[in-house]
């Protein structure tokens, strides 16, 4: 029996599995029971707030924790209030922190400022955006490459999210028979916390806004067997900085109704030049046009370990593959002792023709 739509409650799911043929999900729950839905509501997320290990995060003597997962205890009232990052959950947590407290933004990769943050500034004057990076925290706050020190009270995480500890492989199987494992960056987030590129006709919510929204996707697939969040659109959501939360919304340019197109994507060997030296490696790379300002835009993931003192040196790196090469940053080394890497302009992969999806203001 194919149910149209199943709900999953926490704990009672212990895998997922995608069909590309028949566009439904096959679950086993813990007693081994096994169904297979057309769409999936999960409210068991396989995801937990991800903080990077930034220099002298330990040092900080205020309070701290992830903008997903606040501190029920905080009182913000007359605090001054660090939030790095700005993710989603970070957007809708400064709204309610400018009301009472001394708040100061700070970008964190990937994460970028864009046009519209100027428009918010002159709008909401009470929050302060500092463009320079973060270089390192301290016990009384946070000081920032240009050798400025902010004191703060507190510092929020608005950082995205990682996979939790020691998930089994078939706890979740998307499209193609990727898994959770194999597709998911930290610090990324669910595009609007609902929905993720590669697992079609999976949702996940948290809240009546979530549900609410799945319940406008299930609308807009009506007559159709799959929907699915386009890359490019879960790419942008995951760079961008947010300083009030995201409207949910649906809205179809989000989202591919049949067969995914072909993303731009290069999985193999290359040659990373850092400070003068040549490194082979094994990279994990895709791409999209931006919306936000027309520029291709390319990133993944740098496998084995890179010398840190080269590393100290600069972060500044250029990516060959074969005859192609391109100008980079590596951005951080992840849990998994892998290096992100991100470019802005012609990458080292070969292109294939860009379909760019923008959605309608």
């Amino acid at each position: 029996m194919i149910h149209d739509v199943f709900t999953v409650a926490d704990g009672d799911v212990v895998s997922s599995v995608f069909d590309d043929d028949t566009d439904t999900w096959t679950l086993t729950t813990k007693g081994g029971e096994t169904r297979r839905s057309r769409i999936v509501v999960s409210e068991a997320s396989p995801f937990v707030p991800w903080i990077p290990n930034l220099p002298g995060r330990n040092d900080f003597r205020g309070a701290a924790f992830p903008a997903t997962a606040p501190d029920p205890d905080f009182d913000p009232t007359g605090k001054r209030v660090a939030v790095i990052g700005a993710d989603a959950a970070a957007g809708r947590l400064i709204g309610e922190l400018t009301a009472a407290a001394s708040v100061r933004v700070f970008p964190h990769p990937p994460r970028r400022f864009v046009a519209t943050i100027g428009r918010w500034r002159r709008r909401h004057t009470s929050a302060d955006v500092v463009s320079a990076p973060v270089d390192t925290l301290t016990a009384s706050g946070i000081r920032t490459r240009d050798g400025v020190h902010h004191d703060a009270d507190a510092v929020v995480y608005g950082t995205g999210l990682a996979l939790r500890d020691h998930l089994p492989n078939d706890t979740l199987v998307g499209a193609h028979r990727l898994t959770i494992q194999q597709t998911w960056r930290d610090g990324s987030e669910p595009y609007l916390g609902v929905a993720i590129h590669g697992f079609p006709n999976y949702f996940l919510v948290n809240g009546p806004d979530t549900v609410r929204y799945v319940a406008g996707c299930l609308r807009l697939m009506a007559g159709r067997s799959r929907i699915e969040v386009r890359r490019s659109t879960q790419q942008v959501f995951n760079e961008r900085l947010y300083l009030r939360g995201p409207r949910l919304r649906p809205r179809a340019s989000a989202y591919e109704f049949s067969d995914g197109a072909h993303d731009d994507a290069y999985d193999g060997t290359g040659t990373l030049t850092v400070a003068g030296t040549d490194h082979p490696v094994r990279v994990r790379l895709t791409g999209h046009v931006d919306p936000i300002d027309g520029q291709y835009h390319w990133q993944g993931t740098v496998f084995g370990r890179l010398p840190a003192d080269v590393l100290k040196q600069s972060r500044e790196v250029t990516l060959a593959i074969a005859e192609c090469s391109a100008p980079a940053r590596i951005i951080e080394q992840t849990p998994q002792n892998t290096h992100s890497i991100a470019g802005v302009g012609a990458p080292p992969f070969a292109l294939t023709d860009v379909e760019l999806a923008v959605p309608q203001r």
